[in-house]
């Protein structure tokens, strides 16, 4: 049959449990330091300036490629216009 015996636990099991529980507590919050990202540096005057250049480049660059496109779509669509015209004209004949 089953052992009828009161069993019980020992306190070296308890102490066992709590010290894996903490280890396993510290080892997360040291994981946590140890990933957490560096706080940023300071923006210093050179880099502002180059950044500053950087925003003023995009800036023709986007400007001349909204210029390049819109006189693509004026030119197609002028040209569809005249083409249009063409055909009104022929069937108004």
């Amino acid at each position: 049959m089953s052992n009828s015996e009161l069993n019980k636990s020992d306190g070296c099991d308890v102490f066992l449990s709590l010290l894996i529980v903490l280890v396993l507590l510290a080892g997360f919050f040291l994981f946590q330091s140890v990933m957490q990202p560096d706080e940023p540096a300071d923006v210093d005057y050179q880099v502002e300036q180059t950044r500053l250049e950087l925003i003023k480049k995009y800036e023709v660059e986007n400007s001349a490629y909204t210029n390049q496109v819109e006189a693509f779509y004026s030119d197609n669509n002028s040209t569809l216009k005249s083409v249009m015209d063409d055909i009104i004209e022929t069937y108004n004949k």
